[in-house]
């Protein structure tokens, strides 16, 4: 049993950091083309839309940032008939909601250049982009709950696989769009639209297959399940609106309060520290079915273990493509987006890349709050970071030239001090633990993290990267030989041989 709860720990892990580097190769080659083809400011309006449609999915975010505790509990304890009803009262309120919220967006799509600053060449391409996004959003809403399956039978290798296909076939699309005809970013709304449908049916399908009890039954979808999980999914609502108070509202500010060129540059920073948070994100999820499966059967004890596991784990992923953007930067985006300004573009990467220097090791705790249904003060702290943020972020702009830098650089002092300071102690306390017991984990993590930006910025010192060759084998090799000897650090020899014999086994 062992062996076997290791190796789907190994198949998520290894399925997972594929569709991330296949991903980011992606990313890597478009973004690049995409910036050159339709000029970085164009660009930001596709990160806008996306960012604006995140506003919207505040309200859902009350019911389905739960669905997969109370429907996943249901299971786990053998009671489908539970499950079923609240599997299928969330479907029933995110198709509900989709519907009530298109015509709305629609209505503020029509009058978009009155709302935001549109250059006059680009208007009709925005408003356009904004409506295929906005549709895909309500895709998003009306087949979120049947990717609860993958969390609750433990099977996120498949998601991986899901979100891989749906990549590849996005960029092939992208490529003959923009081959065949006059580069617009309109199509980039629609490849994404495209990528949502395939991952859509992918979950239908395999929510049919992995939990064939498990299906939609419109006489026991109730409105009192739906206020069940909202009770204790609200306060995730709330986060989630914190959290676009703390980075949400960066590029509409950037447009509305210093320029449209500056929402394209800070736009293009966001793309690799965004690619970095997904990957760390991506890999600390490998961890929440078995932290929800020994929550479920009351077991702290391994749910502790389980917690540990995650922190030394995360502490060696993270630390690798963090301390290669800090070390290897501005060569990279030197070869990457030549036409932009590296040093701005470079030093708001940092900025907004910041807080995974204290929450990278810890991400996966975050989960913690959700399957001990104590979000409320996690809400609470997060409101009033987003509005000190707010707040802090009008004030530099209005008495300061800091301009774009003050949006960045706010946000990302507050995401620092509040991994520190509440994040870590408020998981622990979650979990019966003392509230101090993971900052050692944290400041071990920080240290191995500054040992790799060190080694990276000194081989970036003795040597000229001005080639993609010379950056991939120089940072890659620093990047391995700095990550390896924190592997020896922070996982010990057990941990070590287990995963190597976890492997090994497998292979025979």
């Amino acid at each position: 049993m062992r062996n076997k709860h290791n190796w789907q720990f190994v198949s998520n892990t290894i399925a997972t950091m594929v569709n991330l580097l296949i991903q980011f190769g992606l990313n890597f080659f478009l973004t690049s083309y995409l910036i050159s083809s339709v000029g970085s400011t164009a660009y930001g309006f596709f990160t806008m839309a996306n960012t604006v449609v995140n506003y919207a999915l505040i309200i859902t975010t009350a019911l389905n940032s739960m669905a997969a505790r109370f429907i996943g509990i249901g299971v786990h304890n053998n009671d489908m008939e539970k499950a079923r009803k609240f599997y299928s009262s969330v479907f029933a309120g995110d198709f509900a909601f989709s519907l009530i919220v298109l015509l709305p967006s629609s209505l503020a799509i029509l009058n978009l250049e009155n709302l935001i600053n549109i250059p006059i060449e680009l208007v009709r391409d925005v408003k356009v982009l904004f409506f295929i996004v906005f549709l895909n959003m309500c895709c998003n809403i009306v087949f979120s709950v049947f990717g609860c399956v993958y969390t609750i039978k433990n099977r996120l290798d498949i998601s991986s696989l899901l979100q891989m296909t749906s990549n590849i076939v996005k960029s092939i699309l992208l490529v003959i769009l923009y081959a065949k005809f006059q580069p617009s970013i309109v199509f980039l709304g629609i490849a994404t639209l495209v990528a949502t449908m395939i991952v859509a049916m992918g979950n239908v399908h395999f929510t049919r297959k992995l939990l064939p009890d498990l299906y939609f039954d419109i006489k026991v979808a109730k409105l009192s399940s739906m206020l069940e999980i909202m009770a204790s999914g609200i306060w995730n609502s709330i986060n989630q609106l914190s959290i676009t108070l703390l980075n949400g509202l960066d590029l509409v500010i950037a447009n509305l309060m210093v320029s449209a060129e500056a929402m394209g540059y800070l736009s293009v920073a966001n793309t690799l520290p965004g690619v970095i948070s997904t990957f760390i994100s991506a890999l600390s999820n490998m961890f929440t079915p078995n932290f929800l499966k020994h929550y479920s059967h009351g077991d702290y004890e391994q749910l502790y273990g389980e917690v540990k596991n995650s922190i030394r784990f995360m502490t060696v992923i993270s630390c690798m493509p963090i301390s290669f953007l800090i070390a290897f930067g501005i060569p990279f985006f030197r070869l990457w987006t030549p036409n932009t300004d590296i040093r701005t573009v470079y030093v708001l990467s940092i900025l907004v890349l910041l807080p995974q220097l204290t929450g990278g090791s810890i991400n996966s705790m975050n989960y913690l709050y959700t399957i001990a249904n104590k979000v409320k003060w996690q809400a609470v702290v997060l409101f009033i970071a987003g509005v000190t943020n707010v707040v802090a972020v009008f004030i530099l702009l209005k008495y300061t030239e800091m301009g774009v830098y003050a949006i960045a650089g706010v946000s990302a002092i507050i995401g620092l001090t509040r991994n520190f300071l509440f994040n870590a102690p408020y998981a622990a306390y979650c979990i019966h633990k003392p509230k101090y017991i993971f900052w050692l984990d944290m400041i071990k993590a920080c240290l191995c993290l500054a040992f790799c930006i060190i080694v990276g910025l000194t081989f970036n010192y003795f040597i000229v990267l001005n080639t993609w060759f010379k950056l991939i084998f120089v940072g890659g090799f620093s990047t391995l030989l700095s990550g390896m000897v924190v592997t020896f650090v922070v996982l010990g020899k057990g941990q070590r041989a287990r995963l190597i014999s976890t492997i090994v086994n497998r292979r025979k």
